[in-house]
């Protein structure tokens, strides 16, 4: 490839191209009717000059090109610009040619061409078949817009570097909160907006029996229990939407049917969409409602029997009296003491002796009707409350079952023991018209007997009333 730059234009650059092909000798007036056909085509300029670099025909883009033409100057009878006829001897194809062009408005624009050459015997055909400069300036854009594409691989690049730090974190994130989670002791629970369960712990599984497959897309309320009615739900529900948050005490039911009581946290959280998402944290009660009931149990009962205690005797007598004077009816209380329990106790050790107690705790229990109560105040002293008494022999038949069920042996290292009883009896109102008097008379006469050998039973109103006052 050679260039030059013509010396008198400074504005003029032709680059020369090899290559050119000849013009086939036949055609004599081709390349006037070509020009003319290719006119209105996509040529950007075409020209034909004769042997002495006259124009024959110039479109308007070649005129341009050589220096302006105007419209109605005979297009045969224009000049090309002197330089510009220093083409005319070239004979090679692709001349690249670069000149000042002036536009309607006065500016000066520059002008590249691509241009094939055609010779004759008395004739060339020079045709611009595009835009050199464009080509350039579209290069150029093309340059900057692949540079521009170039920067937004690298901007990309480095915000997917970004997010991908940004996912790996957060995917540490959600496995330290699930290990958390996991390893959580309380039961754990995540609904949707919806209420619908997206997660739970490996506590929930422990505690309901229920498996993560099982409850996943299901409501919390699986778990309900028949404990709570419909408003107690509803004003769950309105709490946590006004206040995002509720606490309580709430039964629930386990897969296998079981009911227990949890203490519950609601708490409402964001999702990643900015959704409402909730989060349910149990803590299981059962074991401090059991405690607690052992305890409140034993304000009441004996710890070794079960019975009730001298505390809740003394309610039950109270309460006894209450209804017998409204229903015109008798109450008897039987005080019993064990005879020789003692000296079995003391032979055969405490942990036998508490054996005995409580095997005859349910003896006793066992002999009267539901309605009774049957109380241990300590050692070997019971207590029965005998309700709806009709008549007075009603108290010394259940006194004849009593001793007929101490009889009955007790054995430790295949060795048997029988037991007797002494038993008091006092009744309302005959014998006093509160529950403290009432156990006076009865423990009276149970003392009564004792002295008189045991193994019986004795109605505290058949006692000398100094005997009855005096006694232990």
């Amino acid at each position: 490839m050679r260039r030059w730059t013509v010396p008198e234009s400074p504005a003029l650059t032709i680059h020369m191209v090899d290559s050119f092909p000849v013009m086939p000798p036949a055609l004599a007036d081709w390349a006037v009717e070509l020009a003319d056909a290719r006119d209105t085509s996509q040529a950007l300029a075409i020209a034909v000059f004769d042997r002495m670099g006259g124009a024959r025909y110039l479109n308007q883009g070649m005129s341009e090109l050589l220096g302006g033409a105007a419209p109605d100057r005979p297009r045969h009878a224009y000049l090309a610009n002197p330089e510009f006829a220093r083409l005319l001897e070239c004979r090679e194809e692709g001349l690249i040619f670069k000149g000042w062009l002036t536009v309607s408005d006065g500016h000066l624009v520059t002008r590249t061409l691509q241009a094939s050459v055609y010779r004759k015997a008395d004739a060339l055909l020079v045709i611009g078949e595009f835009d050199v400069f464009e080509l350039e300036r579209l290069g150029r854009e093309l340059a900057r817009g692949n540079q521009q594409i170039q920067n937004l691989q690298r901007e990309l690049i480095r915000k997917n570097a970004h997010l991908s730090r940004a996912l790996e974190e957060l995917r540490d994130s959600e496995q330290r909160y699930r290990r958390i989670v996991d390893n959580i002791n309380d039961p754990v629970l995540v609904t949707d907006c919806h209420a619908r369960i997206l997660s739970v712990n490996p506590a929930f599984t422990r505690v309901t029996g229920y498996s993560a497959e099982e409850v996943y897309g299901n409501r919390p309320s699986l778990l309900a229990s028949s404990h709570h009615s419909p408003d107690f739900y509803a004003a769950m529900w309105q709490r946590l939407l006004s206040e995002g948050v509720w606490r309580g005490d709430i039964w629930n039911r386990r897969k296998n049917g079981e009911v227990y009581v949890q203490r519950l946290t609601i708490s409402t959280v964001r999702g990643e969409r900015g959704e409402n998402l909730y989060v349910a944290v149990y803590n299981d009660l059962t074991e401090d409602r059991r405690e607690l009931e052992r305890v409140q149990f034993l304000a009441y009962h004996d710890a070794l029997t079960g019975l009730p205690n001298r505390v809740l005797l003394f309610d039950r007598l109270s309460e006894a009296i209450r209804d017998a004077r409204r229903q015109g009816q008798r109450v008897g209380v039987l005080f019993i003491d064990l005879d020789g329990f003692k000296p079995i106790n003391d032979q055969c050790g405490h942990e036998f002796g508490d054996s005995v107690l409580q095997t005859y705790a349910q003896r006793l229990r066992g002999t009267v009707r539901e309605c009774d109560t049957v109380a241990r105040l300590g050692g070997d002293e019971f207590v029965v409350v005998l309700r709806q008494i009709e008549q007075l022999e009603q108290a010394g038949w259940v006194a004849d079952k009593v001793l007929h069920g101490l009889r009955m042996p007790f054995t430790h290292d295949e060795r048997s023991f029988a037991l007797t009883g002494s038993i008091g009896v006092a009744l309302w109102p005959e014998d006093g018209d509160e529950a403290a008097t009432l156990l006076k008379k009865a423990d009276s006469a149970m003392y009564a007997v004792k002295q008189s050998g045991g193994a019986a039973w004795l109605f505290a109103s058949t006692l000398p009333v100094a005997l009855s006052l005096d006694a232990r």
